[in-house]
């Protein structure tokens, strides 16, 4: 999970500015913001956030002053003993920029979006892709509209004041990396995807292993106490041939599973064979048992 988050963030981090002004938009709609007499306060603690904004002013030719990275009107600082950036525009400025993602280039836009409020998640089953914002934001409805268009239908719930969008299933996931141009991440994700496939299925087949070699340990032990209580009550005489052989052959290979045990008899026999003469001994056995109790 910790390679997927490196990769995902150096990826964003390096990527072009082509589409600046609307994925600028999508930060923008998603950080928490508050007023500010004409200006608007837009903060957030995730400081890749905000070196990803700085370069999208660049992109858009606003040149840094006095340590700010001075935008249109604003300005967007990093308050590093607070652990957390800062970014002041003017209201006028802001409605702007917070509208354009209605544009054309609106999986730019998601990117933002995603940027500034979403994370992805590796549970021990499947793949789950968050987008967690205050709610009553307007950004919330193009979310929605992005994504189903794509054909990808969000999981959409309020949890303590954030609405959450959830995507859940990996191809979802991997083509919205793909498409906010994160192809390395997706290509991760997938690879990710196959390592996991197949650690499943070996445990699977180990578990599986395991169970059947407890499974036949268990039979095994109890047939061994039928081979036992032949011996106490004086019974091999009165025993065919192929059960006596049977009981012989238990007692000389303790852990041989049924399947096995069948293949070792003079004239090998299939599992189900060795099943039924095994219920055979145990019902001479029990109604020994029950004779020997009577008398007693």
């Amino acid at each position: 999970m910790e390679k997927i988050n490196v990769t995902l963030w150096d990826e964003l981090l390096e990527l072009g500015v082509e589409d600046a002004s609307p994925e600028l938009s999508g930060f923008l709609s998603a950080l928490p913001a508050r007023s500010d007499g004409d200006f608007v306060r837009i903060d957030t603690r995730r400081l890749v956030v905000a070196r990803r904004m700085l370069k999208l002013c660049r992109g858009l030719n606003e040149e840094p002053f006095n340590g700010k990275m001075v935008a249109r009107n604003g300005s967007l600082e990093l308050d590093k003993d607070r652990g957390k950036a800062i970014f002041v525009m003017k209201r006028d400025e802001y409605a702007r920029r917070v509208s354009e993602f209605r544009g054309l280039k609106k999986w730019a836009w998601f990117r933002g979006v995603w940027g500034s409020c979403g994370a992805i998640y590796l549970p021990q089953n499947g793949y789950h892709m968050v987008l967690r914002m205050s709610s009553g934001l307007v950004c919330g409805s193009g979310v929605v509209s992005v994504l189903r268009a794509s054909g990808i239908t969000p999981r959409v719930r309020t949890i303590k004041g954030k609405e959450e969008y959830l995507i859940r299933d990996l191809e979802s996931v991997v083509t919205c990396m793909s498409r906010i141009g994160l192809v390395k991440t997706s290509l991760l994700l997938e690879e990710t995807a196959v390592i996991r496939s197949v650690r499943g299925v070996a445990n699977k087949i180990v578990n599986c292993d395991s169970a059947n070699i407890d499974k036949s340990l268990t039979a095994a032990r109890a047939q061994m106490s039928l081979v036992n209580a032949l011996d106490e009550y004086g019974l091999w005489l009165s025993l065919s041939p192929e059960l006596a052989e049977l009981a012989r052959t238990r007692r000389a290979n303790p852990s041989a599973s049924l399947g096995e045990l069948g293949q070792i008899l003079s004239k090998p026999v299939s599992k189900s064979t060795v099943e039924y003469r095994w219920r055979k001994l145990e019902s001479i056995i029990w109604g020994e048992n029950k004779n020997e109790k009577k008398r007693g």
